[in-house]
């Protein structure tokens, strides 16, 4: 396995692709040290992300590739950038390129199983396996997110599920009467199982959902081979998952630059 900060930031950017792909209309390019992918939302924090691959990449040519390719969609977009000194130089030519700081979110690992013990009173956990639970899938993440602030037209044109039914993906949902309620998804590569897409409906919140559908997720990633779990923690989401013993390793901070 690679060196943790650099697999964990390898995984972001492959599972990121592995997303935009869910977008038939998405543009992806990627090169000797960067990936660059707009989907066909505009969001320019959620939808439209430029990443080194690389630290031996000079920032400025990643700005410089960025600037071309998202002028020729016509999106903003956000260059991802680790915290603490990983890539202090990007930080510096984001600065000098006029980006503006946006957010930061902890980048969090689990270097181990976590129980999962019984699903909250009422609730059934499925695997995704099907078109329709797909769809499902989708709108409680439109639902969900967009109590945080997520545009839920962002989630609009994810219309092929095949990422989700990857090899090295697995997503869950959480029913509860019949409804679902609750989603997570685990991708897994460069022996790290990164998490993502944790959310559940506001009336359904309380209930342990949460920390069942992660636990899900992380052992999951597990069972496909990795060797440690990533998640980049939303503010509502670190308690529970410090809770569950994950730590940060950094923080992410997105510059975004305008359309």
């Amino acid at each position: 396995m690679r060196p943790l900060r650099e697999a964990v930031h390898l995984n972001l950017v492959d599972s990121s692709r592995q997303l935009f792909e869910l977008d038939p209309g998405a543009r992806v390019e990627r090169g000797e040290g960067w990936l660059l992918g707009a989907g066909r939302a505009e969001n320019p924090a959620i939808s439209n992300a430029a990443f080194r691959t690389d630290d031996a990449m000079a920032p400025e040519e990643l700005l410089r590739r960025a600037s071309d390719f998202f002028a020729g969609v016509g999106h903003g977009y956000s260059v991802w950038v680790r915290g603490e000194d990983g890539d202090r130089d990007l930080t510096e030519a984001c600065e000098a390129a006029g980006l503006r700081l946006v957010f930061e979110m902890p980048e969090m690992v689990l270097r181990s199983r976590v129980p999962e013990g019984a699903p909250p009173e009422g609730v059934e956990i499925r695997r995704l396996r099907t078109e329709a639970e797909a769809e499902d899938y989708w709108r409680v993440a439109a639902a969900a997110y967009a109590s945080i602030g997520f545009p839920p037209e962002v989630f609009a044109f994810y219309e092929d599920h095949r990422g989700l039914l990857a090899d090295n993906a697995a997503s869950f949902l959480a029913y509860l009467d019949g409804s679902a309620v609750a989603i997570a998804t685990t991708i897994a590569s460069h022996g790290v199982a990164g998490i993502y897409w944790v959310g559940s409906l506001e009336a359904a919140r309380g209930k342990g959902l949460g920390r069942a559908m992660t636990a899900k997720a992380i052992n999951a990633g597990f069972d496909l081979g990795a060797e440690v779990a990533s998640l980049q923690a939303s503010p509502m989401g670190e308690p529970l998952y410090r809770s569950m013993g994950f730590e940060t390793l950094f923080d992410y901070r997105l510059f975004m630059a305008a359309a």
